[in-house]
């Protein structure tokens, strides 16, 4: 059945931390929906708020088990953003509510990032410029630098966003193998990327990049045992969520040598403390989770979340049914 012309759909925005929230006001205005954001810290506050939601949608908050069942007028729940793993995706398949996501708003933007942070620490570029702002004026202050044509870009996983960055390695002369258990080689030829498992990427890789989405599946999948494969004079690039990385067995490794280095935008926990060891060490740049962020896809972002949801309100199949439920229920 089709929504009754009569009723106007509410949409509760859980939190956000975007300057303005416009885009998502726009959608909805134009789609006659009602929109109410929020900033809730709490479950309380969540079901709460969004009682009498037809659709919640959510940035950080966590949406457990305890809040979906809280909700029974919910038909849909949609992330802005890419990763699920603030979601009980169980949950809410359970109880029969599709849940969708945006994996396609920063592709462009993830890719140049992790790109853009592999060639910074493997030219030592945080080093260059730091010596030079203390008075210093001496390239040799970074010696050993390999140029990274003819090396080997390795990815850890190889969805959307990393077979853009393998396109941008391949521009300058690397080799790309990549770990995907999903894929098949014919998925991947056409790329000129090879498929290999985890242990022969990190083996083989000058620069391993991950792009692996957080699960109970990858959770701290990059470890003690695959820093041991890797190359001493390798790099580890990450743009894609810190709790794939165990940061203690990270932190061993680059304290010993046993990898040359990392550039990380994302860390098990979304801050760092000014004392962490990690921000001490001249082979590791960190950025603050800023990979995703440019303003075209800022806005991409938000336009699509909300006409996801209106998408699903309407009766329309998702374009990102993420729990392969692809309808929402119809009033």
């Amino acid at each position: 059945m089709s929504i009754k012309l009569d009723y106007k759909p509410v949409v509760v925005l859980t939190d956000y931390m975007y300057d303005s929230i416009q885009p998502f006001q726009d959608v909805y205005d134009r789609a006659g929906f009602e929109f109410r954001p929020y900033q809730c810290k709490t479950a309380e506050e969540i079901i709460q708020v969004a009682k009498d939601a037809d659709a919640v949608q959510v940035h950080f908050a966590k949406i457990t088990k305890e809040i979906i069942d809280a909700l029974p007028k919910c038909r849909l729940i949609v992330r802005s953003a890419v990763g699920m793993d603030n979601i009980d995706v169980a949950a809410a398949t359970a109880a029969g509510i599709p849940v969708a996501n945006v994996p396609d708003y920063g592709i462009e933007d993830v890719s140049t990032h992790a790109i853009l942070l592999m060639l910074a620490i493997t030219k030592k570029f945080n080093i260059l410029t730091r010596t030079v702002q203390e008075g210093m004026w001496d390239y040799a202050v970074t010696k050993p630098v390999h140029r990274i044509q003819n090396r080997v870009f390795g990815l850890m996983g190889c969805g959307a966003i990393a077979r853009c960055a393998a396109k941008k390695a391949q521009a300058f002369g690397m080799r790309v193998i990549a770990y995907d258990p999903y894929l098949k080689q014919d998925q991947v030829n056409d790329l000129d990327i090879i498929l290999k498992s985890a242990k022969e990427v990190a083996q083989e890789s000058d620069v391993v990049s991950v792009h692996l989405p957080l699960t109970s599946e990858t959770k701290e999948i990059i470890d003690r045992e695959f820093f041991g494969w890797m190359k001493p004079g390798a790099f580890l690039i990450n743009t894609a969520r810190g709790g794939v990385i165990q940061e203690r067995d990270l932190l061993q490794a680059l304290q010993t040598g046993q990898i040359a280095g990392a550039g990380l935008d994302v860390l098990s926990q979304e801050y760092i403390e000014k004392d962490d060891p990690l921000l001490q060490m001249n082979n590791v740049i960190i950025t603050p989770h800023a990979a995703w962020y440019s303003e075209e896809a800022e806005f991409t972002l938000l336009t699509s979340a909300a006409e996801e949801v209106v998408r699903g309100l309407n009766g329309e199949p998702l374009k990102h049914p993420f729990n392969k439920i692809p309808y929402a229920k119809q009033l």
